[in-house]
């Protein structure tokens, strides 16, 4: 490496695990889903949406601020006209932001999208929910 003196060194860049896209590119979209309130039971299709334009999936999260009960477990998964999108169901702790894997990336337009909980335990309890999904437009 060449450097001029007093230059300080720059560090390449990290590599991350999601590929991270250029601002310059202009079509990724983030589409958040905030689900105030409590859960109690599994519910299928919390969310229901057309997606709008054709598209592949970058990134799928979740959150959820709060749980009770005893031994509450929450997952949440996204499908695409019925068929999960991830490999697994993503499993949430109260308080911390949960990355899912994706498996099937490619989103046709107009696919219509849910969004499934699926909750156990003894009176488990779960609080206001975010799902954050991230797509680049094809």
């Amino acid at each position: 490496e060449l450097r001029r003196p007093g230059q300080r060194r720059v560090p390449p860049p990290a590599i991350a695990a999601t590929t991270n896209y250029s601002t310059a590119i202009g079509g990724v979209v983030v589409i958040p889903f905030h689900i105030s309130g409590q859960y109690t039971a599994t519910t299928a299709s919390v969310v229901k949406f057309a997606v709008p334009f054709k598209c592949r999936l970058v990134g799928v999260g979740a959150t959820a601020r709060a749980s009770g009960g005893t031994t509450p477990t929450l997952t949440v998964d996204l499908k695409d006209d019925t068929v999960s999108t991830l490999s697994a169901a993503i499993s949430i702790t109260a308080g911390t932001y949960s990355e899912g894997t994706i498996a099937n990336a490619v989103v046709a337009d107009e696919s219509v999208m849910t969004v499934d909980f699926t909750i156990t335990g003894t009176s488990p309890t779960w609080n206001d929910i975010t799902i954050f999904i991230t797509a680049v437009r094809e």
